[in-house]
């Protein structure tokens, strides 16, 4: 019994842990996802990041299109589910359970983001100081980036970012 407590007391602080590190899973509708796939325009081979890749949703579409695609999730359930789902595409998913505000973006052609609040106004920040010289494309579901300017592009809820 006292083991079970034990248990029942590491998972509830892990998902505490989770909850106010990243934010909450919402998923990400299928037509947003290919709405942002074609938006990004990438030639076959880019290099994409999706931050906060829940349950691997854009990344299985991602690859399907023959996109280098890695997905930062800090929720290990959603980790696993993105595994499972995009495990036929081994080859070009890496799926990565780690918080992407204490990582250094690697160097990519695009960047997927379904995130809000205060979250994107330190997006903007980290894409600044991180991304070099090198331009980069950014694909914001549902939500503007604070600081950004304005978008390129908006079909339904996602907006087109250039970083130049």
């Amino acid at each position: 019994m006292i083991l079970l407590w034990i248990l029942l007391g590491a998972l509830g602080f892990f998902f505490f842990f989770v909850v106010l590190r990243g934010a909450p899973y919402v998923p990400t509708h299928k037509h947003a996802v290919l709405q942002a796939l074609d938006m990004l325009d990438l030639p076959k081979g880019s290099r994409i990041i999706d931050l906060g890749s829940g349950d691997g949703v854009f990344l299985k579409a991602a690859a399907e299109r023959s996109y280098h695609v890695t997905g930062y999730e800090i929720n290990p359930f959603l980790c696993l589910i993105s595994y499972i789902r995009c495990w036929k595409y081994r080859d070009r998913v890496s799926v990565r359970w780690r918080d992407f505000w204490l990582t250094k973006m690697p160097e990519v052609d695009a960047v997927f983001v379904f995130l809000a609040g205060p979250y994107l106004k330190q997006l903007h920040k980290k894409l600044e100081h991180e991304r070099g010289n090198r331009p980069l494309k950014v694909a914001s579901y549902g939500f503007l980036i604070p600081g950004a300017g304005e978008p390129v592009k908006t079909v339904g809820a996602v907006n087109l970012y250039l970083y130049k």
